[in-house]
C-alpha cells in the first residue's frame, strides 16, 4: 500500500519534529516508545520502523521452569465444551 501526504517540519526544542498522521502510526504498527531509522537516499528522506529482534535465548534467559500451572473453575457447562 503506498500512500503520501504532506507533512509540516517544525522546531522542537534544539531540532526539528515531523507528526506522522494516524493512518501512517497504524500502518507501520508504531506506538509512543517505537523506534524509527531515518535515512538518506538519492530519492531523499527514508524513515523505516525499527523492529529490535530479541533472540529466543534472550527471551528466556530470566525463566527458572518454575512455573505451575492451575485449574481455574470457569462455572458450569453451558453448552458443547464436553468432548467425549
Amino acid at each position: 500500500m503506498t500512500s503520501t501526504k504532506i507533512l509540516s517540519v517544525n522546531r522542537w526544542g534544539n531540532g526539528w519534529g515531523i507528526r506522522l498522521p494516524k493512518e501512517f502510526v497504524e500502518n507501520a504498527n508504531i506506538n509512543e516508545n517505537s523506534q524509527v531509522k531515518a535515512s538518506m537516499t538519492e530519492k531523499g528522506l527514508l524513515i523505516t520502523h525499527e523492529r529490535k529482534h530479541i533472540p529466543l535465548a534472550e527471551r528466556f534467559k530470566n525463566y527458572t521452569g518454575d512455573y505451575k500451572g492451575e485449574i481455574i473453575d470457569w462455572g458450569e457447562d453451558v453448552g458443547g465444551e464436553i468432548c467425549d
